[in-house]
């Protein structure tokens, strides 16, 4: 039997290597000890996989003296898919840094981001075969490929946002045109028998992006910083770009299937299933159609290296949190340990050094994610606290619980705020210090008082993948309709507008786009009369109206509240009569406060949306500014 390996001390600057000589029936290698800073760099690649759990499951021989390191289950199956790199240098972390060295641990794990940064390539390994994955390689390698091909990775973001319309740019216009040819040829294959090895395999596709690989946050950073990267998938591989270029493809041919049908052009409804089936399917067609849902961790993973390899340059902290960990209907990023909700981003975060964010694993997790808050909140990102309703009052109400499922908010498309509710007005204060409280975990910021809740509703519940639940929703229409009648701050116009638009929080899907916008009564408005009016088990009424529908997945545990003055909208589910709205500056939404029953201080109970003042409307009211010290 074979003796454990002994690791000798490890040089700042250097790196272990392993050369693999054989990966079956014995996983053989020889470790190597080079220079990490040298020009040219060393030639290696490195591995980006899923530890999963840690006990010992296999062994690897280091020769050539034939000593062993132990290794998980998960890196087990892995190099015995690694055959195609025998003879070749890799860097994994399980063997090349000593697990027992916490000294050397901590100095190799300050390096990772270099390490994966000069590998020659990254091997991002998502796990073996299953769910059809070797189809949805099969799928990406085909249509990402040509998707990649026709220069769909070039359209920056913004002009995405605004599909079809891509500028008047005729490199961007070809790039459409051959990408909405691939669309038409999938949608073909889609309702063709004959042409079933043509198809975009999206069941096989959206199986592989929910993969546990993509919801580990130290992956982001791995596939970030990867110059060059392939994605292996059981014995099956593809690189990354035409990964990436399939999620952005099949996200457009959603989108533009759904516009083609509903403009009568198509007569099959979009998507693999037939009407027939969503009808009968159990739980109702949501069960069914989130089957063909990718994960966004995946998109969020590819985006990130795409904006990274474009423009040299790093992602704010802010939005590396958002896209990281606020989700609708499914969890963050996540991590062995919560400190490394805030630690795993700080290498590929632009604003790392400014935030005074160093990995202390002696804090808890509640003081490194204060922290955090408290610097985006200094960086004037005040929506941070859209991101708290997770905490349900629970102190301190003002820091975003990272370690949880962080609610999607109600008022932003993919980050974006779609509301001005403070105008032009940001925190007169900026520096951490200066917003203090009195008592450790406090916050102290500007604003004004909106008004008092006098009345709450009942508390919808839409949770994620059930049927949708038009009583539950009708009821919603009730209460709002109630309180309109209750008061008189809005005109005719106004109160029939705000019965539609209070119950999607004034934003729709655009017909054209993946992306929210501000909702139009012939789009939304419409859709609202079918469904308080038409039972939604009806074919053409659940067509018809499933943006309305998809829109109130993300009111899911909101509730109606008015206001003593008149003032209607929704707010969290916790929200009690005598709860107080208010304006903190720089915020794009009102916030519903709860005294603590100590003059000027308060818990944050959640966002609102508050009918009539998303836009500014009170800033030039005379309201008068407080400070509100939240806990």
């Amino acid at each position: 039997m074979s003796t454990r390996y002994e690791y000798s001390y490890l040089e700042t600057g250097h790196i272990r290597l392993l050369h693999i000589l054989s990966v079956s029936p014995e996983i053989r290698v020889r470790i190597d000890v080079v220079p990490l800073d040298t020009d040219p760099a060393p030639i290696y690649a490195a591995l980006s996989y899923l530890w999963g759990e840690n006990p010992p499951f296999s062994r690897v021989i280091v020769e050539p003296h034939g000593r062993h390191v132990d290794i998980a289950r998960n890196l087990t199956v892995c190099f015995q898919h690694l055959d195609a790199f025998i003879g070749t240098n890799i860097w994994i972390d399980a063997v090349c840094i000593n697990q027992e060295d916490d000294e050397e641990k901590s100095r190799q794990v300050s390096r990772m981001g270099s390490i994966y940064e000069r590998a020659t390539k990254v091997l991002s390994w998502l796990g073996p075969s299953a769910d059809n994955s070797d189809a949805a390689i099969d799928g990406i390698s085909n249509y990402g490929k040509a998707a990649v091909d026709a220069g769909l990775l070039d359209i920056k973001k913004e002009l995405l946002e605004t599909w079809p319309d891509v500028g008047d740019d005729p490199a961007n216009m070809r790039a459409r045109d051959a990408v909405v040819e691939l669309m038409v040829k999938a949608n073909a294959a889609e309702g063709d028998a004959d042409r079933a090895a043509e198809r975009f395999p999206r069941l096989a596709f959206a199986a592989i992006t929910r993969r546990e690989y993509f919801n580990r946050v130290w992956i982001k950073q791995e596939i970030t910083l990867a110059r060059n990267s392939i994605v292996l998938c059981g014995f099956k591989q593809t690189d990354a770009e035409s990964f990436h270029a399939s999620l952005l493809f099949y996200g457009l041919l959603i989108v533009w299937e759904t516009n083609e049908y509903r403009a009568g052009r198509h007569a099959r409804i979009p998507g693999p299933f037939s009407i027939e089936e969503l009808m009968a399917a159990p739980g109702g067609p949501w069960a069914l159609l989130k089957q063909t849902n990718t994960d966004p961790a995946a998109g969020s993973a590819f985006s990130g290296r795409r904006k990274f390899l474009r423009e040299g340059g790093k992602k704010p902290l802010f939005e590396l949190l958002h896209t990281s960990y606020v989700r609708s209907g499914a969890l963050g990023l996540r991590s062995t340990k919560p400190l490394d909700k805030i630690y795993a981003l700080l290498g590929i975060a632009a604003d790392a050094v400014e935030s005074g964010i160093y990995p202390d694993y002696t804090k808890t997790p509640d003081e490194a994610f204060e922290q955090a808050a408290r610097f985006l909140i200094a960086q004037g990102h005040v929506d941070v606290l859209k991101w708290c309703r997770t905490r349900r009052v629970n102190p301190p109400t003002w820091v975003p619980d990272f370690d949880a499922n962080l609610s999607y908010t109600w008022s932003d498309d993919m980050g974006v705020p779609l509301f001005k509710a403070t105008g032009s007005k940001s925190q007169p204060i900026t520096l951490v210090h200066e917003m203090n409280g009195p008592r450790p975990a406090s916050l102290r910021l500007h604003g004004v008082c909106l008004d008092t809740v006098v009345a709450v509703g009942s508390v919808f519940v839409h949770n994620d993948g059930m049927k949708y639940p038009q009583e539950a929703a009708r009821q919603l229409f009730l209460n709002v309709k109630a309180f309109l009648e209750r008061t008189s701050k809005y005109t005719k116009d106004q109160w029939d507008d705000a019965l539609w638009r209070i119950p999607i929080c004034d934003r729709e899907y655009h017909p054209t786009s993946m992306y929210f916008q501000r909702a139009t009564l012939e789009r939304s408005g419409r859709q609202f009369e079918l469904l308080r009016t038409q039972p939604v088990d009806d074919e053409k009424v659940m067509a018809e109206t499933m943006s309305y529908q998809a829109t109130m997945r993300y009111e899911n545990g909101a509730r109606p509240i008015l206001l003593t003055a008149g003032y209607v909208g929704l707010g969290p589910m916790e929200t009690m009569a005598e709860d107080i709205v208010v304006l903190l500056y720089g915020g794009s939404t009102p916030f519903v406060l709860r005294s603590t029953r100590t003059r000027g201080e308060y818990y944050l109970v959640g966002e609102a949306y508050i009918y009539g003042v998303m836009d500014g409307e009170m800033m030039d009211k005379g309201l008068e500014e407080e400070v509100f010290t939240l806990y």
